[in-house]
């Protein structure tokens, strides 16, 4: 006597297929959440640029982030800050140059490497917004 078992893989590929877009388009709004928070900490931290038409201006203003791109290594964006003023920025002297140089912020609670810092304080959160993203994607498309 012999008894057959036959699976279909044809769905089981489909369903991995399915899981792994949606685990790419989890991390991808996942990063775009990271980004934006790690953006929020480096504006709370940022020196308060007190002179307006000097220099940087309004620092905190120019803090912006990159829409996040989709490459063969993983996903990438980042936090910038430029606050050019007559081919002068502003907020890569004070990140990189008075920073590493020894200087401090004037006001109580900034800092003047505030990208840096904001984003090695804020790393294990931004971990977490990445993996809600993927975790809130996959339920969304009735994965788990």
């Amino acid at each position: 006597m012999s008894i057959e078992f036959e699976m279909d893989f044809a769905k089981f590929a489909k369903m991995m297929d399915k899981a792994g877009e949606a685990v790419q388009d989890g991390a991808v709004n996942g990063v775009e959440d990271a980004l934006e928070y790690w953006q929020l900490k480096a504006t709370n931290i940022a020196p308060i640029g007190r002179y307006k038409g000097r220099r940087g201006g309004n620092l905190r203003a120019r803090i912006d982030h990159t829409t996040p791109k989709v490459g063969p290594d993983g996903i990438t964006g980042s936090v910038v800050a430029n606050a050019f003023n007559n081919g002068f920025n502003y907020s890569l002297y004070l990140h990189d140059v008075a920073a590493k140089s020894g200087g401090t912020a004037r006001e109580p609670g900034t800092v003047l490497d505030f990208l840096e810092q904001a984003k090695n304080d804020s790393e294990s959160r931004m971990h977490r917004l990445i993996e809600d993203a993927i975790e809130a994607e996959l339920q969304r498309k009735g994965m788990t």
